[in-house]
């Protein structure tokens, strides 16, 4: 009788955890399904607005600035406010400012839109890592993790693949004011149903339950930041999410347009390669969970350090061997399907060791300090690996740049590692 009472209940506890992985996910589809489909029917929009291909690269940059400069608050508001309404303000602030470009009359107003629609966005990633902290325990939360931000990358990949043909369709306007709707009614939804699903405050899973309990009334921002930033494990792992940055805005931003320019591939194809991409990263946020929590004994900062090895290799093989043209085209979407399951299969493992490194109640806030870092990267890095492509004529610098700007990157936390071993719980070794 008590092994069936105990079935049912892990039974019970793996349908909770799945349905609030469900509700986590489905913020995270809402916001990435508008933001990325946008940005994917831009060349309507410049059609539109007769802008440049500068003008209308502007809403990247407008988007991540955002995005970039209020990470870490929007990590204090989740830390304070909890996942369920920091999910929901995110997907709700999103959508609302989707319908407002799909109204706006001028596009300078939707570079305005698109400031804000960067602030809803930052308090996602850090209410889904606090939503996940709270319930999954350790030795499975490495792969929730991956669960959460795999399915909710499915957003991109979908926003990317159909919003700019049913724009071309039936206009860019119409199809927006629908993805904001969607992002509306996931907003009701997580507000009204996630605390039905959510562990009751008192079961909350805590590796830690008495540091927990003494960082529970948490002190003034400033010092929750110093708090932080004084632990050396902390900021060698941060130090490796500029890695992740760095190669997935360097990637999304220009794969594309390596195989169009360099290696004459027609825009349809280099689609198929950068869609690849995408799928690979799909697979890969819950795949590098899974094997750090099942097959690497949880050591964290171990599986960061072999993904971004790989990233530094991949970024070589396509210098060396890809930009020869001597690679069939179907070896290349293999490679990019490879690239994204590295590059995209971060987050997942980074934002896991960052949440298990912080105080339970600075969750959201050690997840915005880690956002910080890995967004500099890919504020930076997209214009840099674009204009080294621009001087050499092609992009076989810019891909070797950016394997060695990740392999020093790595090498430099390896021997900064030595002086902050991770120690303790094998959960963040």
């Amino acid at each position: 009788m008590a092994t069936s009472l105990s079935t049912g209940a892990r039974a019970t506890k793996r349908k909770r955890t799945a349905a609030v992985l469900l509700f986590l996910s489905a913020g995270y589809i809402a916001t990435t399904l508008n933001i990325q489909g946008f940005i994917g029917m831009l060349p309507l929009v410049q059609r539109e607005f007769a802008i440049s291909g500068a003008q209308a690269g502007m809403y990247t940059s407008f988007y991540f600035l955002s995005a970039t400069v209020i990470a870490v608050f929007a990590g204090r508001i989740v830390d304070r406010l909890g996942a369920r309404l920091g999910i929901a303000i995110g997907a709700g602030t999103v959508g609302f400012m989707m319908l407002l470009h799909a109204i706006s009359p001028l596009y300078g107003v939707i570079l305005f839109f698109s400031f804000v629609t960067g602030i809803g966005f930052s308090v996602i990633t850090p209410s889904v890592s606090k939503g996940v902290m709270e319930n999954v325990s350790a030795t499975r939360r490495a792969g929730a993790m991956g669960i959460a931000h795999g399915i909710g990358g499915s957003g991109a990949l979908f926003g990317t693949a159909l919003m700019p043909a049913l724009g071309e369709a039936f206009g860019w306007r119409p199809v927006l004011a629908v993805g904001g709707l969607i992002a509306l009614v996931i907003c009701a939804s997580v507000y009204r149903f996630y605390s039905h699903v959510a562990a009751p405050e008192s079961t909350r899973a805590s590796d830690t339950e008495s540091e927990e309990k003494a960082h529970s009334e948490g002190g003034s921002f400033l010092h929750d930041v110093r708090t932080l930033l004084r632990d050396g494990r902390l900021v060698t792992v941060c130090i490796l999410g500029a890695v992740f940055g760095m190669s997935i805005s360097s990637v999304t931003s220009h794969l594309a347009l390596f195989l169009n320019q360099d290696l004459g591939y027609t825009p349809a194809l280099a689609g198929i390669a950068l869609a690849a991409f995408h799928v690979g990263g799909m697979a890969g946020q819950p795949s590098w969970g899974f094997i750090n929590d099942k097959l690497l004994g949880r050591r964290r900062r171990l599986g960061l350090i072999i993904l971004t090895l790989g990233v530094s290799a991949l970024s070589f093989l396509f210098a060396f061997l890809v930009a020869t043209g001597l690679v069939p085209f179907v070896a290349i979407v293999g490679l990019a399907l490879l690239m994204g399951f590295l590059v995209l299969g971060m987050p997942s493992l980074y934002f896991t060791t960052v949440s298990e490194l912080a105080p339970g109640s600075l969750t959201g806030v050690a997840t915005g300090v880690a956002l910080v870092l890995s967004r500099s990267g890919v504020v930076v890095s997209a214009p840099v690996f674009g204009l080294l492509a621009d001087v050499t004529g092609d992009y076989t610098v810019s891909w070797l740049v950016l394997g060695g700007a990740a392999l020093l990157t790595t090498l430099f936390v390896i021997a900064l590692g030595r002086r902050y071993p991770m120690g303790g719980t094998s959960a963040t070794r």
